[in-house]
């Protein structure tokens, strides 16, 4: 093996592992800002129980359309209704959705870099991280803490409502156009292939 193949060789290896060690920052970031979004949530609520009286009339916010409520939600759904084993079912959600995260991570590992699909898949596994909010509340505390209300809509929120919401009526329908489209190409299995082709050639030679 000439030397300018062994460089060719060398080379390609550095470049799949810069590109492992970048993945492996992306991953840890998605962990990371997702665990931030969680925190955000629990302080937002924690917030509302010091700052709201439970049951009382809405408090209009600085939001035109929001106001101030605080509620609890021990096991009902404005669609389903009443859900039966509540720390059942957010046991069943955590688990589900920690599977979610983990799938999604390795579906944006197999994409090339540069495919638009990769970065909302993402920000659904960041979101995703966040949206454990409410099931690990549940489990805990057997209910999810609730504190605004949006006009029109008879229920109350949290944060972590809203990041299921990003997820499900945003980010999904984007990515299944991109999906048809066929945005999340698989990477090449040769990153960089005219420097494996230059070392195949000069070792021949």
């Amino acid at each position: 093996m000439s030397w300018s193949a062994f460089s060719g060789i060398v080379g390609r290896d550095h470049f799949a592992e810069a590109d492992m060690n970048k993945r492996t920052l992306e991953r840890a970031a998605v962990i990371g800002i997702g665990i931030g979004l969680f925190a955000l949530d629990w302080a937002a609520k924690a917030l509302a129980e010091r700052s709201l009286v439970f049951g009382a009339e809405p408090i209009p916010s600085p939001i035109p359309f929001i106001s101030w409520y605080l509620s609890y939600n021990e096991g009902y759904h404005y669609i389903f209704g009443a859900l039966g084993p509540y720390r059942w079912i957010a046991g069943a959600s955590l688990v589900l959705a920690s599977g979610m995260v983990a799938y999604l991570l390795r579906w944006a590992g197999q994409m090339d870099a540069d495919a638009p699909a990769r970065k909302v898949v993402l920000a659904m596994a960041t979101l995703l991280v966040g949206a454990l909010s409410n099931p690990v509340e549940i489990l805990l505390r057997g209910h999810a803490t609730d504190f605004f209300r949006v006009r029109g809509f008879p229920w109350t929120a949290n944060l972590c409502d809203q990041y299921v919401n990003l997820i499900v009526y945003a980010l999904t329908p984007i990515l299944l156009v991109m999906v048809w489209r066929g945005l999340d190409k698989p990477r090449q299995q040769a990153s960089h292939p005219q420097v494996v082709e230059q070392a195949t050639t000069e070792d021949q030679s």
